[in-house]
């Protein structure tokens, strides 16, 4: 049986490539923990733990590390997509709207009420074709704010930014210390390498091969295979070092949001800019 708990972010910024490299840094995890078994023995293993009988691995714990893992994988992607999507409307807010809130608000307004209707109040009929049919109305425009204060990007920006009220993962729902457990583990991935496993486990130095320059397989010698170890715990301390960087990165740009006056336009260009920072996983100022 098959099975996988992480899921790939299906994007080529420099933010999904991090996201995804801290996914595959779980990937021994997801190997203990997925599903490998029919019913039945889940059935037995599940009653069986229940009695207060053990076994080598248990059945509570590998659910649980494989629940975790899921929720992992389904909040990055869903992080990913609420900072992608916030920092689009955005660049269109500025690109086509030359950041003007009152005509992205008059806009919105238009789009929202021709696409899901709305009052009486926000219709006018044309002249041209039979109204008792739904012909010639149209959206009767306003710049009354009070009118336009649901439509507003502050309002729209809103179902992308953590809410207490919300459920998922958004921008700035989940702080680096929510993550430290799978950060930890993508610190210490060379804690599982080959040979430092088949040590634990009482089978000294086991011979790991690569190709040399004819095309022969030969053994590596226990130094480079250190080295290699040593390397990459290097690169795996910057990935963590990294992902918890634009974690606060996220916490930052929430707390902004949740604070700026939703009239005032410097708040949106700086959420704008660090938005596309985060995009291209560009480090957080401690």
């Amino acid at each position: 049986m098959r099975g996988t708990a992480l899921k790939k972010i299906e994007a080529t910024t420099p933010l999904a490539q991090l996201f995804n490299a801290y996914l595959g840094g779980l990937h021994t995890q997801e190997t203990f923990s997925v599903p490998r078994v029919s019913m039945h023995a889940c059935r037995v293993a599940f009653a069986t733990e229940a009695q207060g009988k053990t076994s080598d691995i248990s059945i509570v714990w590998q659910a649980q590390r494989y629940y975790e893992l899921t929720v992992v994988s389904n909040a990055l992607n869903q992080l990913y997509w609420c900072i992608e999507q916030a920092a689009e409307l955005l660049t269109f807010f500025y690109a086509e709207l030359d950041g003007d809130l009152t005509a992205y608000a008059a806009a919105n307004r238009r789009h929202l009420l021709n696409e899901y209707g709305g009052e009486d109040a926000d219709w006018h009929h044309s002249g041209i074709g039979d109204p008792d049919a739904g012909e010639g109305w149209e959206v009767t425009e306003t710049t009354d704010p009070a009118r336009l204060v649901d439509y507003s990007l502050y309002r729209q920006l809103a179902r992308f930014f953590a809410d207490p009220t919300s459920q998922g993962e958004y921008i700035g729902t989940s702080a680096p210390i929510d993550y430290n457990f799978f950060t930890l583990v993508v610190e210490q991935q060379t804690d599982f390498a080959p040979r430092k496993m088949f040590a634990a486990m009482g089978g000294g130095e086991m011979p790991l091969y690569r190709p040399d320059d004819h095309g022969r397989m030969v053994p590596i010698p226990v130094i480079d295979q250190i080295e290699q170890e040593i390397n990459q715990d290097v690169a795996n301390q910057a990935l963590a070092d990294h992902f918890v960087s634009v974690l606060n990165g996220c916490q930052h740009l929430a707390e902004r949001y949740a604070h700026m006056p939703p009239d005032e336009t410097v708040g949106y260009r700086v959420l704008h800019q660090g938005l596309n920072a985060l995009l291209e996983a560009l480090p957080h100022p401690e």
